[in-house]
């Protein structure tokens, strides 16, 4: 008996070790950060995109006047919510800020003071997706929820114009002793965990809605999507569609990926092909479902950061390596 409590109080100490040891671990060092950086670039760019593609018919779609009535947009029965914009109705306060929002997106995706950024861009982006929620495709939810775990994350310490004055002023790294780097790594490592639980939980959702579809279980689902005119591509889907095989393989093949997801990135070594699956399936979404672009993009974004830095300097040595032939071979 009292040798089952020592070993049972050795496994303890062992763990609560293991833990104290992974915990300091991750309280000197950063990890994700080229990923980091990448969703950044992305998420603000996908921001962007909305101001940019809608800025000629910006006082139509987003205005006061808009198509979007306005006692709709700031009636609380109506599904009204904060938003900036319903702060003031004159064409003046929304060009303020419509203008200062896509301000706002472009110093986010380049990085400069990138955590009050994040914030503001947050706020932004938030009040226009309110203003007319007719525009959105799924892409805004996951915007809005990940941004608040962006704040925490530092997104500016790789490919940001933060990092780039960094090294110009040839600034000395952080102290990893310090108590507020140690709470910013773990607030960083938090915010990671975050973002991946909130892909894993968005793959893992719509796999479990397919299986109970019965287009999905007949493998006849894809037939049915692909032919909805609203977004398809004309004369590229029915290539698709017209093949049942194809049409079988890829509606199975989806739902088996979204629901094997999560469990590919508890494994390191098939974390890279989970993120290539992800990235080809959105890829595959923005092509053949062009009204979904932009939750297509953010999806694309949003898996880039579950790569560790390993895995992207493995990836740039292939191509190094992968150029180098290619210049050889010419």
């Amino acid at each position: 008996m009292n040798q089952l409590r020592a070993d049972m109080f050795s496994a303890v100490l062992r763990v609560r070790t293991a833990f104290y040891s992974r915990l300091d671990e991750y309280s000197r060092t950063r990890r994700a950060l080229v990923g980091a950086a990448l969703t950044r670039i992305t998420l603000g760019s996908v921001g962007l995109y909305f101001y940019v593609r809608d800025y000629l018919d910006r006082g139509y779609l987003w205005g006061p006047e808009g198509v979007w009535p306005w006692q709709n947009f700031v009636d609380p029965d109506q599904g009204g919510t904060f938003s900036l914009y319903s702060l003031g109705r004159s064409d003046i306060w929304f060009e303020l800020l419509f203008h200062a929002g896509m301000l706002a997106a472009l110093l986010f995706t380049l990085g400069w003071h990138t955590r009050v950024m994040t914030v503001v861009h947050y706020v932004f982006l938030w009040s226009l997706y309110q203003r007319n929620p007719m525009l959105m495709d799924g892409g805004d939810n996951v915007t809005s929820i990940v941004l608040v775990f962006m704040i925490f994350v530092d997104s500016g310490a790789r490919l940001s114009l933060d990092a780039r004055k960094r090294a110009e002023r040839k600034l000395p790294d952080a102290d990893t002793e310090a108590v507020r780097h140690r709470i910013g790594s773990l607030l960083h490592h938090a915010g990671l965990l975050a973002v991946t639980l909130q892909v894993c939980t968005v793959y893992l959702v719509s796999g479990m809605y397919k299986v109970q579809g019965r287009h999905w279980q007949d493998g006849t689902a894809l037939y049915y999507i692909l032919r909805v005119n609203e977004f398809g591509w004309p004369g590229v889907n029915n290539l698709l569609y017209e093949n049942a095989f194809l049409v079988v393989l890829m509606t199975y093949g989806t739902v088996f990926f979204q629901l094997a997801f999560t469990f590919l990135l508890l494994n390191r070594a098939l974390r890279p092909f989970a993120v290539a699956g992800g990235v080809l399936l959105h890829l595959g979404i923005a092509i053949h479902m062009a009204g979904l672009i932009t939750f297509s993009l953010t999806m694309i974004g949003l898996e880039l950061l579950i790569m560790g830095d390993d895995h992207y300097r493995r990836v740039r040595a292939f191509l190094h390596r992968f150029r180098k032939a290619l210049s050889v071979t010419t």
